[in-house]
């Protein structure tokens, strides 16, 4: 199927930055030493063990990364099965 393929009439140019997100970005990282100490605090010092787990898990969002889905990673192997694959022997597979 061919993918179609639109002209641009309008908003920013390609490559302009958007300055509003730009500012919001700034006034934030301001703030995320803050955040941060206070996802700590919560993890260390809160009564509710819910709560004690979420902070954990948020700092470990932020440092490590979160980890990826199981049905991510099917897809994943879907498309790089699929790639390798002509249109006539997905459709005979399907069949």
């Amino acid at each position: 199927m061919e993918k179609v393929t639109r002209i641009k009439t309008g908003g920013r140019k390609a490559g302009t930055p958007n300055k509003t997100t730009a500012e919001i970005r700034h006034l934030a990282m301001n703030k995320a030493a803050e955040a941060i100490d206070l996802i700590a605090d919560l993890m260390k010092h809160s009564q509710n063990d819910a709560v004690r787990l979420q902070a954990a898990r948020e700092l470990l969002d932020r440092c490590c990364g979160r980890t990826v889905d199981a049905s991510t990673i099917r897809r994943y192997e879907n498309a790089e099965m699929l790639q390798s694959k002509t249109l006539e022997e997905v459709l005979d597979d399907m069949r």
